[in-house]
């Protein structure tokens, strides 16, 4: 293990919630009832591609940025407010970054990221930043934003792991040739099989990826 690279939303921060929330109520504004479970389906995907799905299958009368930016300002509204870290991740990223080349890999806008770093200030604890517009078209669970941020730290994406909490997620950094350890935060254990390890919680994971380093 030369390398970590972590997912951020419903990773390291609690966030999933309010982006289902700020979703579903700038939807029902445009008429449509949705309910968390068909939320979860998008948990892990872009903003932009749920933009596009429901432009496309729901005819509303919205250009895909437009529906983007009220859904990020009711998100920004909620972030603000509610946003937290879930529990050992401060501890866990300050122990980790200060052993290994540390990077974040998302598939949240830059103005998403900065959102959430502004409610909980711990982007200097990564040496490179990956989110979405810096791979655009290619998102999770296509292997680019891992690749990038693998390269971004000078680690060989074979000898990285990545940390996800989402299926999308967990398939991109499979793609990029990484061992994939996936948290329950999200999604079961059984949707999110496909990684290597699986984990009940962020702490867990980060207390076994302590565990294989050198002693």
């Amino acid at each position: 293990m030369e390398g970590i690279i972590f997912d951020l939303d419903g990773t390291l921060v609690d966030s999933e919630p309010l982006h289902g929330r700020a979703w579903l109520d700038i939807l029902k504004e445009q008429g449509l009832s949705f309910d968390w479970e068909w939320f979860e389906g998008w948990i892990g995907k872009s903003d932009r591609l749920l933009a596009e799905y429901v432009i496309d299958q729901h005819a509303i009368p919205l250009e895909v940025p437009d529906l983007q930016r009220l859904k990020r300002t009711a998100y920004y509204r909620l972030v603000a407010k509610e946003l937290k870290l879930f529990p050992g991740v401060l501890e866990g990223l300050g122990f980790l970054s200060a052993k290994l080349p540390v990077a974040l890999a998302t598939s949240s806008s830059a103005s998403d990221v900065e959102a959430v770093f502004a409610a909980q200030p711990i982007s200097h604890l990564f040496r490179s930043i990956v989110h979405a517009d810096h791979v655009l078209p290619n998102l999770k669970p296509k292997p680019d934003p891992y690749l990038l941020a693998a390269k971004n730290i000078g680690v060989d994406p074979k000898k990285a792991v990545a940390l996800e909490d989402s299926v999308a997620g967990v398939k991109s950094a499979k793609a990029a040739g990484m061992l994939a350890l996936a948290v329950t935060n999200s999604h079961s254990a059984l949707e999110l099989k496909e990684a290597d390890r699986i984990f009940s919680s962020t702490a867990e994971a980060m207390d076994w990826i302590k565990s294989q380093l050198p002693a």
